[in-house]
């Protein structure tokens, strides 16, 4: 599988998670599991996850023999991986740990940037498929070796396969929406709700690292124009800043300031002039050649 394809995917399910989250109530779902804990007196979890070119295999083992089979089952179906392992010894492992947690590497390996958690009574699945039905097959051999009370929550997102990192960072640009980056009145401190939007821009722009990133700051019209229109270049440049901090080359900004001269609401009102107080942060995919 293509590495440059494979990173570009598992950054975009990143992004793609973080603003879906991002909608939604922050109430736990019942049915969710507990993050994972790997304390050896607790239950048993397991996760591994691919990220950026390293298979990464965290949680409970039964022994150092089940470590070393982990490793160099990794090495057979993820080869060229760099792997980052961080294992923790159990006192006691349920009886079927050592051939489940060793199955779930082979069943991953059919996935596009797959992720997985297994504990002793759940099992989520997660990655990028051309063929639901082929991988569900691949799971079944994973899925008899573990006992009837675990419940199983499979999500593949269907690509095709002639699917190309320029077309899928396209795709998920164009519908790419930050949120409101908000900032200390007649200031260029953020605020602590900022954050968010600005992790997600990194998260995309550094998938998509051949985009192209444009911010520009807005003013509402009140006080002098002269002082709007610096004010809004300098909201502009601390965000470039801080995305160049998170290690986004600068090279890849358009920086601009357009004081109150592009409203999107009625200057006349309180609720009109704070939209209109804004950050407006574009990327553009690179064109073809």
């Amino acid at each position: 599988m293509n590495l440059k394809l494979r990173t570009t995917v598992a950054l975009l399910i990143l992004v793609i998670g973080i603003t879906v989250a991002a909608r939604l109530d922050t109430g736990r779902n019942e049915t969710e599991p507990e993050p994972a804990s790997y304390s050896a007196a607790g239950p048993a979890v397991f996760e591994v996850s691919w990220r950026r070119g390293s298979l990464i295999l965290a949680g409970n083992t039964a022994s150092s023999r089940h470590e070393e089979q982990l490793r160099e089952v990794a090495a057979t179906r993820f080869p060229g991986a760099v792997l980052h392992a961080d294992f923790h010894p159990l006192g006691v492992a349920p009886d079927w740990w050592i051939q489940a947690t060793t199955e779930l590497l082979p069943a991953l390996s059919a996935l596009q940037s797959p992720s997985a958690m297994l504990k002793t009574d759940y099992l989520k699945v997660s990655g990028l498929v051309a063929d639901k039905s082929a991988a569900e097959l691949r799971l079944q051999a994973l899925k008899r070796s573990l006992p009837d009370s675990v419940r199983f929550d499979f999500q593949f997102e269907a690509v095709a396969k002639d699917t190309t990192p320029r077309m899928m960072c396209a795709r998920q640009l164009a519908t790419f929406e930050a949120g409101p980056v908000k900032f200390e009145e007649s200031g260029t401190e953020f605020r602590s709700s900022a954050y968010l939007a600005l992790d997600r821009v990194v998260s995309l722009a550094d998938a998509c690292r051949d985009s192209t990133i444009s911010i520009t700051g807005h003013t509402d019209s009140s006080g002098n124009e002269t002082w709007n229109q610096q004010l809004s270049l300098d909201r502009a440049r601390a965000v470039a800043s801080y995305l160049g901090q998170k290690g986004i080359e600068p090279g890849r900004f358009i920086v601009e300031g357009a004081g109150s001269s592009l409203p999107v609401a009625d200057n006349a009102t309180r609720y009109g002039r704070g939209l209109n107080r804004r950050i407006d942060i574009r990327m553009t995919p690179e064109q073809p050649e």
